[in-house]
């Protein structure tokens, strides 16, 4: 895995998109008529932060919502972001996008902004499924954004999901054969986690549905090692890519490189010169106060002591399957991570491998991660 511990990198939020599906609790609107209104909060607030942050940028990620919807801004955006930042030559640039609204205006305009990798949120190409889950495209749409996206960009990821309502097998397999006959660089694979508030969670409170934990794991067992077979390794609980094509921006992140996040309730994470203490803040989330304040309303601030800088920095690393970079631990707290947590290792042997460069949790026990990281930082 590349050390990113020097790189900072560009989060950007695009929260719009044309219908909120049904398992989405992303902070995003199924109404597009501010869309005007927020870019230029956006771009104020991107030179705001360019003239605080004036640091050399690695790689950007513009997310969502769904980002495709909003093309026509993008020339806006892109001026902002190069005079607000200088980002670096061969600097990773992905953008998010959904197949309903994946449009050769999309793709020219996120050329022209220097995107250089893809991300497309196919989730299923069944189409009972989509419907079911309330995504506004279907296979055919899915397949076409597939085949266009293919054909523009040097680095191509997907999106899909397992242990949805009612799914098979049958329905995995020919999702996955059909999106690996595009030969992704990279492909994410999510399990369906009914968040409070949404229409999925709500059915199953209501026994619409029962939700099948074990099929889940199954289907994503089944994804595993399909995925292997096609070339693509797992490198992250979720995260499967060809060699070398890791999604950077994320990478860093699980490294607890620095990260600027800009846009409607972005996050940002830097650490003081060295080291410790470190900083998170969060835009609000609020979306009249977002616009009315160009994009500079009050943001949360919450420090990070070196205490709870080690609890983050080896929960996101044991996510990895590399696991804890032993000499960055030392580098960034000036501790041996042995002296500290060794006893606890030991105790945890039978779930972990480790040498004196990494410790890392056994990928057959990366179901149980949560309770693992858990034992060894508490």
């Amino acid at each position: 895995m590349t050390d990113f511990s020097g790189d900072f990198s560009l989060y950007v939020h695009i929260p719009f998109c044309r219908s909120k599906c049904s398992y989405c609790d992303f902070l995003s609107f199924a109404d597009c008529g501010r869309m005007g209104e927020y870019f230029d909060a956006l771009c104020t607030e991107v030179e705001a932060k360019g003239r605080r942050y004036p640091r050399e940028v690695d790689s950007v990620y513009i997310g969502g919502g769904t980002p495709s919807l909003a093309y026509r801004y993008f020339p806006k955006l892109n001026d902002a972001l190069r005079r607000a930042f200088r980002i670096k030559e061969g600097a990773e640039v992905s953008i998010e996008c959904n197949p309903e609204s994946v449009s050769e205006g999309f793709i020219a305009a996120a050329k022209a902004m220097g995107v250089n990798r893809v991300s497309l949120g196919v989730q299923t190409l069944s189409d009972p499924l989509l419907k079911r889950i309330g995504r506004a495209h279907d296979r055919e749409q899915g397949v076409k954004a597939l085949r266009m996206l293919r054909r523009s960009f040097p680095s191509l990821s997907a999106d899909i999901m397992v242990g949805l309502p009612d799914q098979r097998e049958a329905d995995l397999d020919d999702t996955l054969d059909t999106i690996l006959s595009f030969a992704p660089e990279h492909l994410s694979c999510y399990a369906l986690i009914l968040e409070k508030g949404t229409k999925l969670y709500r059915e199953a409170k209501r026994g619409v549905f029962r939700p099948n934990d074990d099929f889940a794991v199954d289907l994503y067992d089944r994804a595993c090692a399909r995925l292997g077979r096609a070339g693509l390794s797992r490198y992250e609980i979720s995260n499967f890519c060809r060699e070398g094509k890791m999604c950077r921006y994320n990478t860093s992140v699980w490294q607890y490189a620095d990260y600027l996040g800009l846009g409607l309730g972005a996050s940002s994470f830097l650490k003081k010169e060295g080291g410790f203490p470190a900083a998170r803040f969060k835009n609000t989330r609020d979306l009249d106060r977002y616009i009315g304040a160009r994009g500079c309303a009050p943001v949360r601030r919450e420090k990070i002591d070196p205490a709870e800088g080690r609890r983050e920095f080896i929960m996101l690393g044991l996510r990895t399957a590399k696991g804890i970079d032993l000499a960055r631990f030392c580098k960034l707290f000036g501790a041996d991570f042995y002296m500290e947590y060794g006893d606890k290792v030991e105790k945890m042997r039978e779930y972990l491998s480790f040498d004196e460069k990494r410790v890392a949790i056994k990928p057959e026990y990366f179901y149980v991660s949560n309770p693992l990281i858990s034992s060894l930082i508490f």
